[in-house]
């Protein structure tokens, strides 16, 4: 008992001052968490064991982040804008998996490291941008937008790769696909019935977002994302991916979610959240680092910048300068929490090893300290020259 309440009072503390610290050594908050973590657990300090109740709310916290990032997919948005731009969009993802599985193919990693490497997440994007000012502007939206498809696509490998690994491409793989295709349709089904819903009556759902002491609207999202979770563990699909998509339905069907989003932020991203991210650093077991560790982390990590810096020049034909579209490369090279989403995921399915998974989040957090800065240099730079000018 005394060693689970100081393992509530270290988290609790963590949860309290790593912000504070984070903005100090200017690092992501994320990455603040998971070294906090690394330094109460099994790898430094070893102050605080593992526990079903850290287990309970760190996976929580999880679905509640898959959940949150689904809500900051707005398909009506990618749906006005031109061809030209849905194709660039699009392309750069698929480009970054090409160019991913290439790499990964010549150095003989395993499928699931290319697909580390490979995966592109919103979640730096956004904060970055919201902290420069940048997220309203041409530049913003196009980071933004081309996070949001790269996340969807990175998704949707993850639910494809998970398949084949547990099925090959027997008849179970196909029967596996064939429920995801009907998962798909239903969530498709019931996004547009309660649209309609919502477009004939209006105004029975205000009070969903209207301030109430029953948190009707908060109670709703909640209902949404466990229930798709458990559709989609029912049919062997990851939970945080049905999570990830109640959050995309969600933001589809009632377009003024702020408020909502503002509140599940609160709890999200004041508490649960950072449990999970200590919790990934709890659990983190620093690798040996010999002359052959370093080696692949500075592979995986030029390799994680390569593949998103080449295929952000397609941001070019977007209007773009050549700078700001290899500054658009770095910030989407620091998907973190993909990046650990695929190292769990790998290791849950026996691809790779503890020491594997291991190097994988010491990869996440190379990149999300070195993507932001690196973006901010460039950028910084670009607004001199134009000052300048």
């Amino acid at each position: 008992m005394e060693g689970s309440l100081i393992s509530i009072i270290l988290i609790s503390l963590g949860i309290l001052f790593v912000p504070f610290l984070s903005k100090i050594l200017k690092i992501p908050v994320a990455v603040g968490e998971i070294l906090y973590g690394i330094i109460l657990g099994k790898s430094v300090l070893n102050l605080v064991e593992p526990s079903q109740w850290l287990d309970f709310l760190a996976s929580f916290g999880f679905l509640l982040l898959m959940f949150v990032a689904g809500l900051e997919v707005k398909l009506k948005e990618i749906s006005t804008l031109s061809l030209k731009t849905k194709i660039v969009l699009t392309s750069i993802p698929l480009f970054v998996f090409f160019l991913a599985f290439l790499i990964g193919s010549k150095f003989s990693f395993p499928a699931i490291v290319s697909i580390a490497i490979g995966v592109v997440s919103v979640g730096i994007v956004v904060s970055v941008l919201r902290e420069k000012a940048l997220l309203n502007t041409p530049f913003g939206k196009a980071l933004f937008l081309t996070g949001i498809v790269g996340e969807v696509v990175s998704i949707a490998v993850l639910t494809l790769f998970s398949l084949y690994i547990e099925f090959h491409f027997g008849i179970e793989f196909w029967i596996g696909i064939l429920k995801l295709i009907m998962y798909l349709i239903t969530a498709r089904l019931v996004l547009l019935f309660l649209k309609s819903f919502v477009w004939w009556y209006p105004n029975r759902f205000k009070f969903f977002f209207e301030k109430s002491p029953s948190e009707i609207g908060i109670r709703i999202s909640l209902a949404v994302m466990f229930m798709l979770s458990v559709a989609a563990s029912i049919i062997h699909i990851e939970p945080i991916i049905g999570a990830f998509i109640a959050g995309m339905i969600f933001a589809t069907v009632f377009e003024d979610t702020e408020s909502i989003e503002e509140k599940l932020s609160g709890i999200s991203f004041g508490f649960l959240v950072p449990i999970f991210f200590i919790y990934v650093g709890i659990n983190f077991k620093m690798p040996e680092l010999n002359i052959h560790t370093l080696s692949l982390l500075g592979t995986l990590v030029l390799a994680s910048f390569s593949v998103k810096i080449i295929p952000s020049l397609l941001l070019i034909f977007e209007g773009l300068g050549l700078r700001k579209a290899i500054a658009g490369g770095f910030l989407l090279s620091a998907p973190l929490t993909l990046v650990i989403v695929t190292a769990e995921l790998g290791k849950k399915l026996g691809v790779i090893d503890e020491h594997f998974e291991n190097i994988l989040i010491l990869l996440s957090i190379v990149t999300g300290v070195l993507a932001p800065t690196l973006f901010n240099l460039l950028n910084r730079e670009e607004e001199i020259e134009d000052i300048n000018s």
